[in-house]
């Protein structure tokens, strides 16, 4: 059978599973990354049984769990230490989903799905920074910085928030990209040492202040995972990169002048201990159609697809189930079958296969998406004590109703399949 070779652009979470799961189906997929060495980036991940229900598929799950804590609780607090509510439904996830949810480390994560990669014997190619699309009837072809190109059969933009492959698709059909526009809202984040009273609670917690959202989660037994969401007049698009030595001090100065008043010491102490931080503002993108999603050859997954602020945590987890439904779509090849026919099935096939992909997914993740958007507007109040007081309260409505919780998690974690018992 002829060898029918999947151009993945990007080695983060997505492409990755992608690749494992395509590989598995008979394809011959390679990975792309632009950065020449994966390395240390971002800050942490909260995964839910949504996203942990695919990562088992491809065998990482276990491994996470070695090294993660299952929340037990969601928490929120205010900033004079008053409980505004929780929810024990994390407790229950592993029973009704099969899977926990864990916060985990960016790289840790990353490096894993890498080396899942390398010991499966699948080619990665790093340091290969797409510049351009050409596609064909029967075939696309990747164009590198370099010089250099790959010719496959069809190709997957799983490149990220700033993904080249959007632009280049959207370019490609006449549309073109505009520019993000700022939110108003710069997030810092770090991981540290966890502080004593917050050891032995696997909680996510959320900290509302005057004009400061602070969110904090475990990634392991004694580190903790913290992002502070602040107004700001400028902000440097998300590139995950670190603060500078020279520039820490000032920034942590800078986050602990916003919570000098707080009751609760942890969250200041959060900051004080943490070795690295990274800031990045918080932008918002023109929602895409479904069929902007893709073309004949190309199809979009994750933040590509669907770029999505941090609030609601979901986007890695949307992205994991982009990698189920799309690898769901596309047939299995059988290594007996004449590879011209499959090609040339497949040139039939993919624009109906990846335009129902794109009609399934684009609703779901733009409800989120808006979600998230909502959320940080709701989250960051800077109209004095009275506006604080009402977001408060709202706050605290929203966990009195039992069954709305539980309805708003089933709605996520139920999905991209459910377990049969």
């Amino acid at each position: 059978m002829a060898l029918v070779t999947v151009l993945i652009i990007g080695c983060g979470v997505a492409g990755p599973v992608l690749a494992v799961l395509l590989k598995r189906k008979g394809y011959t997929p390679i990975v792309f990354e632009k950065v020449k060495q994966l390395g240390d980036v971002g800050a942490s991940l909260m995964l839910m049984p949504n996203g942990l229900k695919v990562l088992n598929l491809v065998g990482v799950t276990a491994e996470i769990e070695k090294e993660s804590l299952p929340l037990e609780r969601f928490l929120d607090c205010s900033s004079d230490g008053e409980v505004l509510g929780f929810s024990e439904e994390p407790k229950s996830f592993k029973g009704k989903y099969g899977q926990h949810a864990m916060g985990v480390k960016r790289t840790g994560l990353n490096l894993k799905l890498k080396d899942m990669l390398i010991d499966l014997g699948i080619d990665l190619r790093e340091g290969w920074e797409l510049e351009d699309i050409e596609e064909k009837e029967d075939a696309v072809t990747a164009y590198f910085k370099g010089g250099r190109s790959v010719t496959g059969a069809f190709l997957i933009g799983s490149d990220g928030i700033k993904a080249a492959s959007r632009r280049i698709l959207l370019k490609n059909k006449g549309t073109g990209e505009g520019l993000p526009l700022f939110s108003g809202l710069t997030q810092t984040a770090g991981l540290s040492s966890t502080p004593q009273a917050m050891k032995g609670k696997p909680y996510m917690r959320n900290f509302y202040g005057e004009g400061v959202h602070m969110i904090t989660y475990p990634v392991s037994s004694d580190v903790t995972s913290w992002a502070l969401t602040l107004p700001e007049e400028t902000g440097s698009e998300a590139s995950w990169g670190l603060i500078t030595a020279e520039e820490m001090d000032e920034r942590k100065r800078k986050l602990l002048a916003h919570l000098e008043l707080w009751n609760d010491t942890a969250p200041a102490k959060l900051i004080q201990s943490a070795a690295r931080m990274i800031k990045f503002g918080l932008f918002d993108r023109d929602e895409m159609r479904p069929d902007q999603w893709h073309t004949s050859r190309c199809v979009l997954v994750g933040d590509a697809a669907h770029p999505t602020s941090p609030h609601l945590g979901q986007g890695a987890n949307q992205a994991l189930e982009d990698c189920y439904h799309l690898s769901h779509s596309l047939p299995d090849l059988d290594p007996e079958d004449d590879g011209q026919r499959i090609l040339a099935e497949l040139k039939q096939r993919l624009p109906a296969i990846f335009e129902a992909y794109a009609e399934k997914r684009q609703p779901r993740t733009s409800a989120l998406v808006k979600g998230a958007r909502t959320q940080g507007q709701m989250r960051v109040v800077t109209a004095g004590p009275e506006a604080c007081k009402k977001r408060n309260e709202k706050v605290a409505s929203a966990w009195k109703d039992t069954d709305a919780v539980a309805a708003k998690y089933e709605g996520l974690c139920q999905e991209p399949f459910q377990l049969v018992s």
